[in-house]
């Protein structure tokens, strides 16, 4: 199996229209033409957990921070490429990713997002390509779904949702793979952000 590089599959994700932060690829601190505060990241087939070394850093809240976090970077992984977004605001964190699996085929994985995610396991599983229906009965099966209608003043739009959900079942329809994952995903009023992205082939 092969990681590729997570700036390589966000500029697969761009072109097939999924919506994710402003992205400037980076060789110095002059080559970002973003908002503050800003996230820097590592992208490599070698690295696949970049905040426990440090291959991501982020909010960054001034050029001055920026270009002291960008040095540190340089120095902790000198060959490697670097990239910067703008930091997506808070929404509500979703997880959705694809897996192959020997005896079922390729299967959509769907569920409450972020740091949690691994502690709470509020995962559930379909086999693609799902429908509408499929899609808001995943919702259903999740304990902590209601998260999705918004929580502690941030809203979410359930719609935006599904469509996410759809629009990921099509890729898989259209993409050969190992596994995928988008989280977070953040859900918002009116949108969506994947924020992180991972292709496994």
């Amino acid at each position: 199996m092969t990681v590729i590089p997570e700036l390589e599959f966000k500029e697969r994700l761009d072109k097939l229209g999924f919506k994710q932060p402003r992205r400037f690829l980076i060789n110095s601190a002059e080559d970002y033409r973003g908002a503050f505060p800003a996230v820097l990241k590592v992208s490599s087939e070698a690295i696949t957990h970049k905040t426990e070394i440090g291959a991501v850093v982020g909010d960054i809240g001034t050029k001055s921070d920026f270009e002291d976090a960008l040095k540190t970077m340089h120095t902790k992984f000198p060959n490697e490429t670097i990239y910067a977004e703008e930091m997506a605001r808070k929404g509500i964190e979703a997880i959705v990713g694809l897996i192959r699996d020997e005896q079922f085929g390729k299967l959509l994985l769907f569920g409450v997002g972020g740091f949690y995610s691994e502690l709470i396991r509020d995962v559930t599983f379909k086999k693609v390509p799902i429908d509408r229906y499929d899609a808001e009965d995943a919702l259903a099966e999740l304990n902590f779904g209601r998260l999705f209608d918004g929580y502690r003043g941030l809203k979410a739009n359930r719609e935006v949702l599904i469509d996410l959900l759809l629009k990921i079942s099509d890729f898989s329809a259209q993409n050969e793979f190992s596994q995928v994952d988008f989280n977070p995903v953040f859900i918002y009023e009116d949108d969506y952000l994947i924020i992180d992205a991972k292709l496994v082939v």
